[in-house]
Parts: C-alpha cells; sequence; structure tokens
C-alpha cells in the first residue's frame, strides 16, 4: 500500500475536520470482530485523518520488506483495504516478508492517535496497550514520538510481543516498554508519552524472515477482555454521541443527529460523492453501485460504516 497517497486521500475529504480538542480518550479499544468494527481506531480526535490503520515498511531506507494482504483483498491495495479485511476476517490478517537493501528489516502497520500531521498527545492515562492476536513472528508494539528525530533518534520506546499459535490476549503496561540500549536518544518515558503520534505494530527481523499474523483487538490497559468499559474522555470534553444511519434501497434515514452534524459519503478511492446535513433522509440514487463509507461527524459525534449500494 502507498501509505502517502493514502493519508493525502484522507486529507483531502474537505470540510471534515473539526476543531481541536484537547485531550485523548483515557481509554479505547478497536475490536475487528464487532457488527460495526471499522478500519479506524476511535482515539477521541476529533480529526477525521486520525486513528486510519496504514501500513509501512523499510522501502524508504532502500529496503525491500513489506506486508501482503490475503489475495482477495489485492483490490484495494490503493484504498482503505483495512475496512474489508475487518469484514471478511474480524480482525487484521496478513503476511510479512522482510527483504534485502536495509541492514534492519523491518515492516507493520499503525495508526496515528490524533491526526495524520503526527501531533504528539499525552497517552499517559491509557496504561498501556492490550492485543488480542496470533503471529508466527515476534513483534513490537512501538510508540513513534512527535519529532522523533529529535527526542529518540528513532530509538522509540516498544514492548515485545511474543508469537502465538493460537488467539491470545495479553496486555502490555507502559513499565514494559523500553528503548534499546547503545544508538538513538535516550528520552524519558514520560516525555514520549506525552508526545505519542502513533501506534505501531512492527515485525522487525533478517533479511528472508517470513510470517502471518491476525490482529483482532487493540486496546488500552485492560481493554482486550471481554467486560471491558466503554471509552471515556480525560477532562469535562464532551462524549461520542450516539448516532445510527440506516439504509433502505437508495435511502439513508438517520436517527440520533443534530443540525450540527454532517453525512459524506467517501467512495474507494477516498473521494466525497456526497455531503449534507445528518438529518433526516439522505437520497443516494445518483450514485452507482458499490461500497461506499460513511462518516457522520460533529461537535460530539465521529461516526463510521461501510453501505453497499445495489
Amino acid at each position: 500500500m502507498d501509505v502517502k497517497r493514502f493519508l493525502a486521500a484522507l486529507a483531502c475529504m474537505g470540510g471534515m475536520a473539526l476543531a481541536q480538542q484537547d485531550s485523548v480518550y483515557s481509554n479505547f479499544i478497536w475490536s475487528g470482530i464487532d457488527a460495526d468494527a471499522t478500519g479506524r481506531v476511535e482515539t477521541g480526535s476529533p480529526d477525521s485523518t486520525s486513528g486510519w490503520w496504514y501500513s509501512f515498511s523499510d522501502d524508504d531506507d532502500g529496503g525491500t520488506s513489506r506486508i501482503i494482504f490475503p489475495a482477495d483483498m489485492e483490490i484495494y491495495q490503493d484504498g482503505p483495504q483495512f475496512e474489508y479485511l475487518v469484514e471478511a476476517y474480524g480482525g487484521i490478517k496478513a503476511s510479512v516478508e522482510l527483504g534485502e537493501g536495509y541492514e534492519f528489516p523491518y515492516a507493520g502497520f499503525g495508526f496515528n492517535i490524533w491526526s495524520e500531521k503526527m501531533e504528539g498527545v499525552d497517552i499517559s492515562a491509557w496504561g498501556g496497550i492490550c492485543l488480542s492476536y496470533e503471529s508466527t513472528l515476534d513483534f513490537n508494539i512501538e510508540l513513534l514520538p512527535e519529532d522523533e528525530e529529535n527526542l529518540t533518534g528513532q530509538n522509540n520506546y516498544k514492548a515485545k510481543v511474543a508469537k502465538a499459535a493460537t488467539m491470545t490476549t495479553i496486555d502490555f503496561s507502559w513499565e514494559k516498554f523500553k528503548q534499546s540500549s547503545g544508538w538513538g536518544k535516550e528520552a524519558d518515558k514520560d516525555s514520549v508519552l506525552a508526545k505519542t503520534a502513533a501506534v505501531r505494530l512492527k515485525f522487525e527481523a533478517v533479511a528472508g524472515t517470513k510470517g502471518d499474523f491476525l490482529i483482532k483487538r487493540v486496546g488500552s490497559f485492560g481493554m482486550c477482555g471481554c467486560c471491558a468499559p466503554p471509552p471515556d474522555r480525560i477532562g469535562n470534553g464532551p462524549v461520542a454521541a450516539s448516532v445510527k444511519a440506516t439504509l433502505s434501497n437508495r435511502t439513508l434515514e438517520f436517527t440520533g443527529a443534530t443540525a450540527l452534524e454532517k453525512a459524506t459519503v467517501i467512495d474507494l478511492q477516498g473521494n466525497v460523492v456526497m455531503s449534507g446535513p445528518a438529518l433526516g433522509v439522505m437520497d443516494l440514487s445518483m450514485l452507482p453501485s458499490g461500497i461506499y463509507m460513511l462518516r457522520i461527524d460533529g461537535p460530539a459525534v465521529h461516526h463510521s460504516q461501510k453501505i453497499v449500494l445495489k
């Protein structure tokens, strides 16, 4: 996947960004097995470019490592294929191949916490990161800070995740996140947690290493269990309101929304094909048949769902 093209497409969704709040949710959970799961992690940011899963590799460093999605997902390589991985597999399923060309091969995927601009935000209240996963390879959870060159010298805080043949749920408190020794810049962990821009799941090994993985849940410490509480926002900011969009033939009907909410329909290439108030109904009869993403955004609303027009 071309990450720069994907993020650029998200940035072009005019009118979707909202005024910045002061904080992210004090806890969060992304669960691919939920009926309304999407390719976006709801972090509490009001920015519509936040939370979207993206893949990355060492190609910018001259390497040839890559993430390989299942064959039935290849058609979406230039679009938000994570949406369809979630639908098909209840999570993020892929293979990794670490290649020649860079001394320390790597590849993986992650999500930006606040926006595509990589602003750092304080995530210390999360307490750590939880995962539900299976993998034939070890990998790392990496905290990518704002301005990593000056803060960590790319020697970022990481927690090692052991390979698991069956679905495994595990918590990693912040105490388990460490920097490597002997290179980069030594940084205080609290300063990194206060300026974290992205969370990444990163595979690092010698060239020629191959493996498979499936990620079902990612969340803050303790949130991957069956009985986790819903996310709460740090401080006194508004929590996400409940809205619903129901598709009947070619008509979307909105409930729970107010005049302040905006509905936007986006095609697989990231183009906004229709937008308007999320009140009453929206007529989609002029759109071609296909798969679209619906976004509803407002002062306390950040809702996403897939719609299929036949």
